[in-house]
């Protein structure tokens, strides 16, 4: 049996990676304004279910789709890559190896085109 990235770290990868991750978003002058009248608690929660599900643990993100989850916000390919490099920051916080962290950052990357949604 092949050893996934969620059962490799476990709640490090989705809920310690989450609570940094918005820690991050929220001391940035240009991201925060995206957050201003979001549920934190909620929005944690659903990254770390998501980042659960894209590593090979549980499908139990029951969010929305990324396309509709941020339609209503004007999401730059800046922004993309700000949240992007928070995100990097993050896994090394939460001792993610660099091998697969590169693997977690290139999946999240191909998400950008159904997040992107202002140029």
């Amino acid at each position: 049996m092949i050893e996934t990235l969620y059962v490799k770290y476990g709640s490090r990868l989705t809920s310690g990676v989450s609570e940094y991750l918005y820690d991050y978003l929220l001391e940035d002058d240009a991201l925060q304004p995206f957050f201003a009248t979001v549920d934190m608690d909620g929005l944690r929660d659903h990254m770390a279910a998501f980042l659960g599900s894209l590593t090979g643990g549980p499908d139990i993100y029951e969010g929305r789709s990324m396309g509709e989850a941020h339609a209503a916000y004007e999401i730059s390919a800046r922004h993309f890559q700000a949240v992007a490099e928070h995100l990097a920051k993050a896994l090394d916080d939460a001792g993610i190896e660099a091998a697969d962290k590169d693997i977690i950052l290139t999946a999240v990357s191909g998400l950008a085109p159904q997040i992107i949604n202002h140029h």
